[in-house]
């Protein structure tokens, strides 16, 4: 159990958590699939978001309970960085609910450029050329694998919920990185905790129906399996690991999960990838590997006392 637990709390070598971050986000293009079976019984895509926030929380609970913060202070920042986390979450799974899915994940997308950004001046961090090149790099295959064309790129309000999504993360990030000794239990609590609060605020705002009791009882256990079981663990590693590399170069390697939800669809609902989409897959790899070879042995940048 302690070997298990030294998983999450271990700070890895700098190649070792960027691929870490790739193959954890990469869990996250697959979350699709539990969603959408759940929906399929009975609820709704929001109250399913709603499911998938409150049931991690409720089961990290009693660890909460043991190693909560001992002052008043790092509570706050943990609140305020979970709320920053819980509030990107909560409107990215709002925008595929409302919104284009194809700008939302774009947009969401754009995070980092933003973590890039404020980290230059909340944690002094420079971006050389390859960052900025990786960033483009990345989010042009982002385009190319979600096949965005033209008539999309009109404004639409429900836009916001993209953009605004991708920002608040990439803040939360940054303040994950900045405060590095929270606890990032405690802050993925309270990431789940807000989130849900968001998304049932936002449920019963739109007037999605209540599910049915029963139907809502028998989507507990496949929601608990998808939710806690399989996708919590890599949760707590990605903000473990926040805690220690940029903000930045997380944002890059987490668009992995744009291409197992592509390459996922393809092979589950019988899509088929074209010639353009798979470009961008292998844009958004190959942009994986730069980065584990251009910045996989750089030291961690000083932050400000």
């Amino acid at each position: 159990m302690i070997w298990f637990l030294s998983l999450f709390t271990r700070e890895y070598e700098q190649r070792h958590a960027l691929l870490i971050i790739f193959l954890a986000s990469s869990f996250w293009g697959v979350l699709w699939v539990p969603m959408r079976h759940i929906e399929a019984m009975g609820l709704s895509g929001l109250w399913v978001v709603v499911l998938f926030h409150f049931l991690p929380a409720l089961a990290m609970l009693p660890l909460i309970v043991r190693t909560a913060p001992s002052s008043g202070r790092d509570w706050g920042r943990a609140a305020v960085a979970g709320a920053l986390m819980g509030a990107g979450f909560a409107l990215y799974a709002l925008g595929l609910v409302v919104a284009s899915v194809t700008k939302t994940v774009i947009l969401f997308y754009m995070t980092p450029i933003w973590s890039t950004v404020i980290a230059y001046f909340v944690l002094r961090e420079r971006a050389g050329w390859g960052r900025w090149l990786a960033i483009a790099a990345a989010l042009v295959g982002c385009a190319l694998v979600t096949g965005v064309n033209r008539d999309e790129l009109r404004f639409d309000p429900t836009d916001l919920l993209g953009l605004l999504s991708g920002l608040f993360w990439a803040l939360g990030s940054v303040m994950i990185r900045r405060y590095d000794g929270l606890n990032f239990v405690t802050v993925s609590f309270l990431q789940y905790l807000s989130g849900g609060i968001m998304a049932l605020l936002a449920a019963l705002y739109l007037g999605d129906p209540i599910p049915q009791l029963n139907a809502f009882l028998q989507a507990i256990p496949p929601a608990f399996l998808a939710s806690v079981v399989v996708f919590l663990p890599s949760v707590l590693l990605i903000f473990r690991i926040m805690q220690y590399v940029s903000p930045g170069l997380v944002g890059i390697l987490m668009l992995s999960e744009a291409l197992v939800a592509a390459v996922s669809a393809a092979f589950w609902l019988g899509e088929t990838l074209s010639s353009t989409q798979w470009i961008g897959v292998g844009a958004i790899l190959t942009t994986g590997v730069f980065i584990g070879f251009y910045e996989g042995k750089a030291v961690r940048a000083a932050k400000p006392a």
